[in-house]
């Protein structure tokens, strides 16, 4: 099963995830919840980059199956955090619809910070 955890903060902000395991919902190259997973984590990284204008501190594992990416909210301007929460907010939804198709798969949770 791949769980998404969420880092939020006591305003329900989010200031970083990590997501660990393996889906498991078909053959290696044809797991959907896992490519979806994957797809959704790392556009997520992207916009991150290109959209807030900050590089995040990422780990990865060496064979896959997880991803860590946290962010320092005393480094962000006001429109960063704001551009931020846009973002990590868009793949909240995202991963809550996969979740609400394939919950046999993917768990979503929260961990305050």
């Amino acid at each position: 099963m791949i769980t998404v955890t969420i880092h939020s903060d006591e305003n329900r902000k989010s200031y970083g995830f990590d997501i660990s395991g393996h889906a498991l919902s078909d053959v290696y190259g044809r797991d959907l919840v896992c490519a979806g997973a994957s797809a959704v984590a790392f556009g997520a990284v992207n916009a991150i980059g290109q959209l807030v204008q900050i590089t995040p501190q990422i780990e990865q594992g060496a064979e896959g199956g997880y991803l860590s990416v946290q962010i320092n909210p005393a480094e962000l301007t006001e429109k960063q955090d704001e551009t931020l929460q846009v973002i990590l907010n868009t793949m909240v939804t995202q991963f809550y619809t996969m979740v609400a198709s394939y919950s046999d798969y993917i768990e979503l949770k929260y961990k305050m910070v």
